[in-house]
């Protein structure tokens, strides 16, 4: 009896201590928004994440990452507008062990993009046209992970990079060339963004 009472009261401590006997969160999801201020020139984006963290050894953890994009450029003279979406894979490094601290990042992935364009440098001869870009796409991010609770943080981070495509256009107007393939290559190809990440480990 005494010994079943002793188990009891060390079992109580180690739920209602904070962090006693808790093990370290090994995985963790990661919700994320970037673009909201603007970073790139003719540039506006919003960029929505979602990631899977696992760690690897107490710093590095393996990353895998779905992201979708709403971008709108405009210099004047030419306009485009698009929804590139993709999947990601690659590792973290921290600074501290157990997913916390200063942490850069690499990742590679597929993207595939669906996207309008508009040139009416000489309206009103205005040409535009749609396209579609499957590419390849390179990123490198660095950011602080910032421990809310136990299991809570939030991830403060930049991130930079590039895609490597291949496209296929055809012209929308002026009617004259309706269907017409045409040679149109994204004006977005490197980017740079800020994001708020929230994530949580299990």
């Amino acid at each position: 009896m005494k010994r079943l009472l002793m188990l009891a009261l060390i079992t109580f401590a180690a739920v209602m201590v904070p962090g006693a006997a808790v093990a370290e969160p090994l995985n963790s999801v990661n919700l994320g928004m970037g673009g909201i201020i603007q970073t790139m020139p003719h540039c506006r984006a919003k960029v929505y994440t979602l990631e899977y963290e696992r760690m690897l050894t107490p710093t590095i953890t393996f990353l895998g990452r779905g992201s979708g994009v709403d971008y709108k450029f405009d210099d004047g003279t030419y306009r485009e507008e698009g929804k590139p979406r993709g999947f990601d894979l690659g590792a973290r490094v921290y600074s501290d062990s157990g997913m916390k601290g200063f942490f850069i990042g690499g990742t590679l992935g597929y993207w595939t993009s669906d996207w309008t364009f508009a040139n009416y440098q000489h309206r009103p001869d205005e040409v535009s046209g749609k396209a579609t870009s499957n590419s390849v796409r390179a990123n490198l991010d660095m950011g602080w992970r910032l421990p809310v609770s136990s299991s809570l943080s939030v991830m403060p981070q930049m991130n930079v990079g590039r895609f490597f495509s291949s496209t296929s256009c055809d012209y929308t107007y002026p009617p004259s060339a309706v269907g017409t393939a045409c040679s149109q290559d994204s004006e977005v190809k490197y980017y740079f963004f800020l994001a708020l990440t929230v994530g949580v480990g299990f």
